[in-house]
């Protein structure tokens, strides 16, 4: 979960260098092939290839679980802190569904705080109870959270269609694309169908990659929506790492 963070939120200062400066004043177009573009490229590149190279030959040798006993809760404080995170979420979602009326898209921007609001109410059934057993909702939860994510991402799109500008947006698109496929592994868990290494490396990438978004052009509101769901990913990530067992002979 450390390195996963550490290497997030130096990203997101890359992406804040590239914001300050690889845009040209007069024109307000990207200069093409600027410094902080080529090291954010180069440094997500190299993020990603360590990222993997952790789970593929540290972690590999470890036995997962393939039920929901993979995100067991050892405390009560991931729980705890689950409900803070659903907490802020639905509060995000309802001031982003109560401002809509000034965004570009209205009705779009309404129907995702809506879904926002039982996204975030989803939250504290992802993690796996003390005994190991999950969730009885916890089929619903992750499932609600994975097309949650895909609503948003159409939404993401949407918004930024006529923007000829991709670096305005392309690391926002890859942060819920991401996040998208995360949840997915995710709930495979409360199917009994997990497959850890898949997931570990889903949900590190997606965390990742909602951390390096966190200073782009975008409302407050979602700033914290993205904030948010990189925290719960940091959290299940800690619970999948914290349930790997050693190797039986």
């Amino acid at each position: 979960m450390v390195t996963t963070l550490v290497l997030g939120v130096f990203g997101a200062f890359l992406r804040w260098l590239q914001n300050a400066g690889a845009y040209d004043p007069e024109t307000g177009c990207i200069t093409p092939w600027h410094g902080t573009t080529i090291a954010l490229l180069l440094y997500c590149v190299f993020a990603v290839a360590l990222l993997l190279a952790i789970d593929l030959l540290w972690l590999r040798r470890y036995v997962r679980s393939s039920d929901a006993a993979a995100l067991r809760c050892a405390s009560r404080l991931p729980a705890v802190l689950s409900w803070i995170c659903a907490g802020a979420f639905v509060l995000a979602a309802c001031i982003l569904m109560f401002s809509a009326a000034q965004s570009r898209y209205p009705l779009a921007q309404r129907l995702l705080g809506a879904f926002g609001i039982l996204a975030g109410l989803s939250f504290p059934f992802l993690p796996g109870k003390q005994d190991g057993s999950g969730h009885v909702l916890g089929r619903t939860a992750a499932s609600a959270l994975t097309l949650f994510c895909c609503f948003w991402l159409v939404c993401s799109w949407r918004s930024h269609s006529e923007n000829p500008e991709v670096w305005v947006f392309v690391m926002e698109i890859l942060a819920i694309a991401a996040s998208t496929v995360a949840f997915y592994y995710i709930a495979a868990y409360h199917f009994g169908a997990g497959r850890g290494g898949r997931a570990l490396p889903a949900v590190q990438l997606a965390a990742f990659f909602d951390l390096v978004t966190l200073f782009d052009a975008r409302s407050t509101v979602q700033r914290l929506m993205i904030l948010v769901f990189a925290g719960m990913l940091l959290l299940l990530e800690t619970l999948l790492i914290g349930n790997l067992e050693e190797p039986r002979d």
